[in-house]
């Protein structure tokens, strides 16, 4: 599927590259894309219906998670749902809480991620040599 669109409902497709599965709506974004929400789960299938539900129903237009075949190093698969700002935190976390297993951990700016920035939760949960690399990666 590398690379052909996939139509998954009247106003969503997904594509992947070559790590990440990626969602768009048909109409492009009236707004500039500067970060994204973060959900974490062991339940990929969840992660897709979140970010289908929300590119339809929930004014966001892209988001990416892991490709069904990838094993992502926590052992969670992370869902980005790109938006313009954090301003939509609150809501997001009032209308997951009840998700025994999704974890959402609010907002990361586009920023942050260049800079190499990851939350506490994350980097405990690699192993040392994959802090290691990240570390490497960052020039740490």
């Amino acid at each position: 599927m590398n690379g052909k669109k996939r139509k998954l409902s009247d106003s969503v497709s997904s594509f992947c590259d070559d790590y990440w599965e990626w969602f768009v709506r048909s109409e492009t974004a009236p707004y500039e894309i500067t970060g994204k929400y973060l959900f974490f789960s062991v339940n990929r299938d969840l992660l897709v219906d979140i970010a289908v539900e929300e590119l339809e129903k929930g004014g966001f237009h892209q988001a990416k998670t892991h490709m069904a075949d990838v094993i992502p190093p926590t052992g969670e698969y992370v869902l980005c749902l790109y938006y313009k700002d954090n301003s939509r935190r609150d809501e997001l976390a009032a209308k997951y809480r009840n998700r025994p297993e999704l974890n959402y951990r609010y907002w990361k700016s586009d920023e942050d991620t260049r800079a190499g920035k990851y939350s506490k939760e994350f980097l405990e949960k690699l192993s040392s040599a994959e802090r290691t690399l990240l570390q490497r990666k960052r020039g740490e």
